[in-house]
């Protein structure tokens, strides 16, 4: 009888704890997202305060990258939203009682999965298939291109806002690189987190112009004199220091506000041109450079013809480097805005040739002056292959009737064989490193005194 009240008691026990987990869940009218009837930020906040935090580990916050902006441009709203449940009945399929989903401002899904850290791994490939599958059955078309970001809960997070931040940025990681899924690693969290601390600085260091331009010469290959150098830009930071691009230019281009450190840096390098043009100093170049962003907007030549009329440097001082693009995009304003800069006597650099696969359609497209060489190419300049391909483009570049810069060099021998093969510019460590634009005036009218 003992037993029975026992056993009796254990069973009520259980289904009273999961009847309160059930009224735990259970999402009130200002938690529901409208558009899905998914929960909203304020349910995830709420549900996951109710996860022990010695029990945290074993979660994961996966987002799931949905296109649904451009879903919605496609269809309209209502299909959109209608794609996004489908997506969601898809995930359940693989989904547990304890597992808790939300939708987001922005595209994509939250799903706090309660999950082995090995499943999640094995596992999250075979549930993007699936999606994928499911979808595909319903004639839906954007989540060919689902990806996911996934981010382990440690117990000393204390809230969920982080973990959301850096599983949604994993995502958009994955989908930057193709991969079906980015997981957050340590060394990935810490430089997240502080790409966001520097994001929010952003209107701070361009107000206090802590943005600074550097100069890196480049040399004529056969007498390793100056010929003109490469604008670099610099964050000095008050608190970490001079910070490379390397720091901030990526976030920059996801943000979409890369365009601005652009027109900034032209900005310091014309009235560093113009300074030297005062001091009678014109034989040399300055390049700078564009993202293909900035470089293909419809109002590139007026937001850079308002520049230039600041100053009255000679224009044929000044190079503009535009980066290769896998895509080309937006290739008719790209083309028009390249030979508006032509005739304004502006020459016209295509950078990083050799890095990426649009090279030889920019080579044809566009009224260039002259190719940069990629490091990595230059890296491999001593081998019998890579010397063949640098020899190769060095002749295409000629044939063209373009200048042919290598950037990258760091030795001797990469400087002798490049002048085997007739490469024009060197710029590189070998020759000078990037210095202020103050040492860059001196050191140029150093050498004008010595001419």
């Amino acid at each position: 009888m003992i037993a029975l009240i026992l056993a009796a008691i254990a069973v009520a026990a259980v289904i009273a704890l999961l009847l309160i987990k059930k009224s735990l869940s259970r999402r009130e009218p200002s938690e529901v997202d409208i558009g899905t009837g998914l929960g909203n930020r304020a349910y995830l906040l709420r549900m996951y305060k109710t996860i022990p935090p010695n029990e945290r580990h074993e979660y994961a916050v996966v987002r799931f990258n949905l296109d649904t902006e451009r879903e919605e441009r496609a269809f309209g709203r209502a299909e959109m939203l209608n794609h996004v449940r489908f997506a969601v009945e898809a995930i359940k399929e693989f989904a547990t009682p304890d597992d808790i989903f939300a939708r987001l401002i922005g595209p994509g899904l939250i799903v706090l999965a309660r999950v082995p850290d090995q499943s999640i791994k094995n596992g999250i490939g075979t549930i993007l298939d699936a999606i994928r599958r499911y979808i595909g059955e319903n004639d839906v078309f954007f989540c060919a291109t689902i990806s996911a970001g996934v981010y382990r809960l440690k117990d000393t997070d204390e809230e969920i806002d982080d973990p959301v931040f850096l599983a949604w940025q994993c995502s958009e990681r994955a989908v930057e690189s193709g991969e079906n899924c980015v997981f957050c690693t340590d060394e990935i969290r810490n430089e997240l987190l502080e790409e966001r601390a520097l994001r929010s600085e952003i209107n701070r260091a361009f107000q206090n112009h802590e943005f600074v331009t550097y100069i890196q010469f480049c040399v004529d290959t056969d007498s390793a004199r100056i010929v003109g150098g490469e604008a670099l830009a610099r964050w000095q930071h008050p608190t970490r220091g001079l910070l490379t691009p390397i720091h901030f230019v990526p976030f920059m281009e996801r943000e979409n506000i890369i365009s601005r450190m652009d027109y900034y840096t032209l900005n310091e390098v014309c009235k560093f041109l113009d300074k030297m043009t005062k001091k009678g100093i014109t034989d040399f170049f300055i390049s700078c450079n564009f993202s293909r962003k900035t470089f293909s907007s419809e109002d590139f030549i007026p937001n850079c013809m308002k520049i230039f009329s600041e100053y009255s440097f000679p224009f044929s001082m000044l190079v503009f480097e535009m980066t290769e693009s896998a895509i080309a995009s937006n290739a008719e304003i790209t083309n028009k805005n390249a030979n508006a800069i032509k005739e304004l006597g502006i020459k016209l650099m295509l950078d990083d040739f050799g890095e990426g696969f649009a090279s030889f359609y920019d080579l044809h497209e566009y009224p260039l002056d002259g190719l940069k060489i990629d490091k990595s190419m230059v890296d491999n300049i001593h081998t019998r292959k890579g010397n063949t391909i640098i020899r190769g483009m060095t002749r295409l570049g000629h044939e063209l009737n373009l200048k042919v810069v290598a950037e990258g060099v760091e030795d001797d021998t990469q400087v002798e064989q490049l002048r085997n093969i007739d490469c024009d510019i060197i710029q590189g460590f070998r020759f000078h490193r990037p210095i202020s634009v103050s040492d860059a005036e001196a050191e140029l009218m150093l050498n004008a005194e010595n001419a």
